[in-house]
C-alpha cells in the first residue's frame, strides 16, 4: 500500500510568501506599464497621471480642441433627418447634367403628369427606356469613386458625432453643449470614468484615411449645403495631429495604463460602403410601382366606363357568399380569399338582365324560326348560346354552395377558426379558395368564349342580311314579320353590348379570347 505524502514545510511557506507577494506574471505586467507610461511621457502629453490613476485636463483640451473644429459640421450631420441624404449628395456628385435630366423625369409625379397625355404602351416604352439611360451611365468606374467618397464622408459623420460633449461633461460639469465661447475649467478625473469613451473614440478617428486628401468630401457638403462646416486647413492641422498621436500610439497608451492592461490593441473596423445598389434598386422599383399605379387607374377607369355602359340602370346583382362580405373572415387573416367576386357579378347580371332577356329574343329568332343553309353553320351559335344559359344555373349553384350550411361553407367556417393558430388549416384555406377560384374563372372564361362566338355569328348574320343572295338564313324576310323590332338594329345592339361586356371580361382575366 502506497503511503500518502506527508505536507511539505517549505510549500507551505512558499503559499504564505504567495500571499504578499506578487506572481512574477504581475510583475512583468507592472514593469510593462511603467515602460508604457516611461513612452508615453517622451510622447510630450501628460493625459494620464500614473500615481494617481487620474485623466488630466491637457486630455480633456484635447478633445475640446477638436470639439470646436467638428461642431458647425456636428450640426448639420445631427439635424439631417433623412439618413440617406449624404448618399444622394455623393452620387449626384458624380451624374452628369443627362442623368439628372433623366432622374427628374423618372420621378413618380412626373411619371404620373405624363400619363394624363400618353397611351400606357407609349408611356411604358418612354419610360423604361429613360432608366435603361439612367442606369447604364453608371459605369464600374463611377459606382467605384462614389463608393470611396460615400465612405470617408460616412467615416467623417461618425468622426464628428462622436459625443464630445459627453466626454467633456465629466471634466467640467458647467460644460455647455455647442457653446465654443465658454472657456472651460476642466479638472483631474478618475481615468476609469472615460475609458470606454476613449476606446470608442479611437475606433471612430482610426477608422478615417487620415493620410487622405479630403477635398472633394467637404466640396460635396459644400455644394448641397452652400456652406464650409470645417475650413480645409483647419481639418488638415487636425488631421496632421491625429495621425501623429495615431503613430505614436498616445490614446492607446493612455488606454493601456488606465485598464492595466498592457496589450490592448484598438481594434478597427474596416468598412467599404456600396450605396449605389440601392439607390438604382430603388429608382427602378419607383418606376415599376408607379407605371403599375397608372396601369390600375386606367384599368380601373375602363372598368367604371364599361360597367356604367353596359348596366344603364347601374344596378348589379351581387352573389351571397361568393363576395367581399364573405372574404371579411380571410382578409383578417391575410389570406386572399375570393379573387374574382366583382366579374362573378358582372357575369351574372348580365346573364340574366341581358343575355336571358335581348340575347334570348333574337336567338329564338335566328336558331328557332331561321332556316339555315346548313346546320353546320347554326351549330356554333346554338351551342354557345345554350352553354351560356347552363352558366347562368351553374353560378347559382356555385355561390350555394358556399353557404355555411352547405358542406364546402362549413368546411371553409371551421378552417377560418382554426387558421389563426394552426398553419395547416391556413394550407388548407389555401388550396380550398384556389380551387374555388378556378371554378370561378373557368365561368367567366367560357362565359366570354362564348359571347365572342355569339358576337362573331350576329355580325355574320347582320352581314348575310344585307347580301342578296343569302348564304346563311334564307328566310329573312319571313323572319322580319315575326320579330318585334327591326331585326338590324337589335343585332346591332346585342352585338354592342357583347363587344363591351367581352372587353370588360379581359380587364380581369388578362386579355383571354
Amino acid at each position: 500500500m502506497a503511503k500518502k505524502a506527508k505536507p511539505s514545510g517549505q510549500g507551505l511557506f512558499e503559499r504564505l510568501l504567495g500571499l504578499f507577494m506578487p506572481s512574477d506574471a504581475e510583475a512583468h505586467k507592472k514593469r510593462l506599464l511603467k515602460n508604457i507610461y516611461k513612452d508615453l511621457s517622451k510622447a510630450k502629453v501628460k493625459f494620464y497621471k500614473l500615481n494617481s490613476g487620474e485623466a488630466t485636463p491637457q486630455l480633456a483640451k484635447f478633445f475640446f480642441d477638436i470639439y470646436k473644429v467638428i461642431g458647425p459640421a456636428q450640426l448639420i450631420f445631427k439635424n439631417t433627418p433623412n439618413p440617406n441624404a449624404f448618399k444622394n449628395m455623393v452620387i449626384d456628385y458624380y451624374m452628369t447634367d443627362e442623368q439628372r435630366t433623366l432622374a427628374e423625369s423618372l420621378e413618380e409625379e412626373a411619371i404620373l403628369e405624363r400619363a394624363k397625355n400618353t397611351p400606357f404602351k407609349e408611356l411604358a416604352q418612354q419610360v423604361k427606356s429613360e432608366l435603361a439611360a439612367y442606369l447604364n451611365a453608371f459605369n464600374v468606374e463611377k459606382i467605384t469613386k462614389i463608393d470611396m467618397l460615400y465612405t470617408k464622408m460616412s467615416q467623417l459623420i461618425a468622426f464628428c458625432t462622436f459625443d464630445y460633449y459627453f466626454l467633456l461633461k465629466k471634466f467640467d460639469s458647467g460644460m455647455q453643449e455647442q457653446n465654443f465661447s465658454y472657456t472651460p475649467n476642466f479638472e483631474m478625473i478618475r481615468a476609469e470614468y472615460i475609458l470606454e469613451d476613449l476606446k470608442d473614440f479611437t475606433a471612430v478617428a482610426w477608422a478615417m484615411p487620415l493620410e487622405d486628401d479630403w477635398t472633394e468630401v467637404f466640396k460635396v457638403l459644400k455644394e448641397h449645403r452652400n456652406v464650409q462646416p470645417i475650413a480645409q486647413n483647419t481639418w488638415n492641422k487636425l488631421t496632421a495631429l491625429l495621425r501623429r498621436y495615431r503613430d505614436k500610439t498616445v490614446l492607446e497608451m493612455t488606454i493601456q495604463l488606465i485598464s492595466k492592461d498592457p496589450t490592448y490593441q484598438t481594434v478597427i473596423a474596416a468598412k467599404q460602403e456600396h450605396i449605389i445598389d440601392d439607390k438604382l434598386d430603388k429608382m427602378r422599383k419607383t418606376v415599376d410601382t408607379t407605371l403599375q399605379k397608372v396601369q390600375s387607374e386606367r384599368k380601373n377607369s375602363q372598368i367604371d366606363e364599361l360597367v356604367q355602359n353596359i348596366f344603364s340602370s347601374g344596378s348589379i346583382m351581387k352573389l351571397k357568399n361568393y363576395s367581399d362580405e364573405g372574404n371579411k373572415g380571410f382578409e383578417k387573416r391575410n389570406l386572399s380569399g375570393f379573387t374574382l367576386c366583382a366579374p362573378m357579378d358582372y357575369l351574372k347580371s348580365f346573364l340574366l338582365d341581358y343575355v336571358k332577356g335581348n340575347l334570348r329574343e333574337f336567338a329564338d329568332l335566328v336558331l328557332v324560326r331561321g332556316q339555315w343553309v346548313s346546320s353546320v353553320l347554326a351549330a356554333p351559335m346554338s351551342e354557345a348560346y345554350h352553354e351560356l344559359m347552363n352558366i347562368s344555373n351553374q353560378i347559382t349553384e356555385f355561390d350555394a354552395s358556399l353557404d355555411s350550411d352547405k358542406e364546402m361553407g362549413q368546411k371553409i367556417k371551421g378552417y377560418l377558426v382554426r387558421a389563426e393558430r394552426d398553419p395547416e388549416a391556413r394550407n388548407i384555406l389555401k388550396s380550398l379558395t384556389k380551387d374555388i377560384n378556378e371554378k370561378a374563372h373557368n365561368m367567366l372564361s367560357t362565359s366570354t368564349r362564348d359571347l365572342i362566338i355569339i358576337g362573331k355569328n350576329i355580325k355574320n348574320l347582320l352581314e348575310d342580311m344585307e347580301r342578296k343572295n343569302h348564304e346563311m338564313i334564307i328566310n329573312w324576310a319571313e323572319l322580319t314579320h315575326f320579330a318585334e323590332n327591326p331585326i338590324k338594329e337589335q343585332g346591332v345592339d346585342i352585338y354592342k353590348k357583347i363587344y363591351l361586356f367581352v372587353n370588360l371580361m379581359k380587364c380581369f382575366l388578362g386579355g383571354e379570347d
